[in-house]
C-alpha cells in the first residue's frame, strides 16, 4: 500500500511511453492527477562492433551487470545465439530488470536491494570483500550512463569494464510547444536528463510547476537547462520519487 497520498497534485510524467504508463498508473493509485507527455526514446546499438566488443566481455568476466530492462533486452539481442558462459553470473538493479535478464538470458544471480547501477556495484563489493583476487564485471550500459557503479567496482578492486549498448533519444522539437500552464500541471517529474532536454523541445515550463528529479545527474542537467528544481529524489526509484514529491 502506498504511504503517500498524492491526492490534489496534477503530474506531468516524462518518461519514455512504457514508462510513463507504468508510473502515472502508480500515482494514480496515490491519487493524483497524471498528465504523460513522452520527451524521450530508447535505441539498441546493434552494430557488428557492439556486438563482438560484448561477446569477448562476457567470456572474460565473472559478472555480468545489468541497470535497466532496456539494457537487459539489449544485451540479450546483442547475444543473439551467443550463450552465457556458466561461470558468467548476471547482477541487476531491481525486478523489473530481473524479469527481462531471466526472460532473455536464463538466469539472474543477485538482485539488488537499492535499485540503482552504484547500489549494486556497492552490493557486489560486500559479497566478494572475501575474495583473494579482484573480481571481473562487465556492466551493459546506456551511452549517457554516469561513470558511479565501475569507480565504485575499480576503487574496491575489480576490474570492471562498460560497454554501451543502448543510446537515449531526447524528443524531437515541437512547434508550437505544448502550455503546461493550460494543462494545470503543478508537478513535473523528471528521471533523466534526455528527459531534460526533451521537456524543453516540446513544452513550454510555467514557473509555477514544481521540478522533482530522480537523482543529481538530471538536476544538474536542469538546472543548466535553466529550470528550478524544487525537490530531488534521495534515491533513484518511483519510491524515491513519490517520497520527493509527497
Amino acid at each position: 500500500m502506498m504511504r503517500h497520498s498524492l491526492q490534489g497534485h496534477r503530474i506531468l510524467v516524462t518518461r519514455a511511453v512504457d514508462d510513463s504508463a507504468r508510473w502515472a498508473s502508480r500515482f494514480a493509485e496515490a491519487g493524483a492527477e497524471t498528465v504523460i507527455l513522452p520527451c524521450l526514446s530508447f535505441e539498441s546499438i546493434a552494430d557488428d562492433s557492439t556486438r563482438a566488443t560484448l561477446v569477448d566481455a562476457v567470456q572474460h568476466t565473472d559478472w555480468l551487470l545489468l541497470t535497466s530492462p532496456r539494457g537487459a533486452e539489449a544485451t540479450a539481442q546483442l547475444l543473439g545465439s551467443e550463450r552465457l558462459p556458466s561461470t558468467v553470473r548476471v547482477g541487476v538493479v531491481g525486478p523489473a530488470t530481473g524479469r527481462v535478464a531471466a526472460a532473455r538470458l536464463g538466469r539472474v544471480d543477485l538482485v539488488a536491494m537499492q535499485q540503482s547501477a552504484a547500489g549494486l556495484a556497492q552490493e557486489l563489493v560486500a559479497l566478494h570483500r572475501a575474495g583473494a583476487r579482484g573480481p571481473r564485471g562487465v556492466i551493459a550500459t546506456s551511452a549517457i550512463a554516469t561513470d558511479a557503479a565501475p569507480a565504485i567496482l575499480r576503487s574496491a578492486g575489480w576490474e570492471a569494464r562498460d560497454v554501451v549498448v543502448y543510446r537515449t533519444i531526447p524528443a524531437a522539437p515541437t512547434a508550437p510547444r505544448r502550455d503546461l500552464a493550460a494543462d494545470r500541471i503543478d508537478v513535473i517529474v523528471l528521471a533523466s536528463p534526455s528527459a531534460v532536454t526533451g521537456l524543453l523541445r516540446v513544452a513550454n515550463v510555467p514557473t509555477s510547476a514544481r521540478i522533482v528529479t530522480i537523482g543529481p545527474t538530471t538536476s544538474q542537467a536542469a538546472v543548466a537547462a535553466g529550470l528550478t528544481v524544487a525537490r530531488e529524489a534521495n534515491e533513484p526509484t518511483f519510491e524515491g520519487i513519490l517520497e520527493a514529491i509527497g
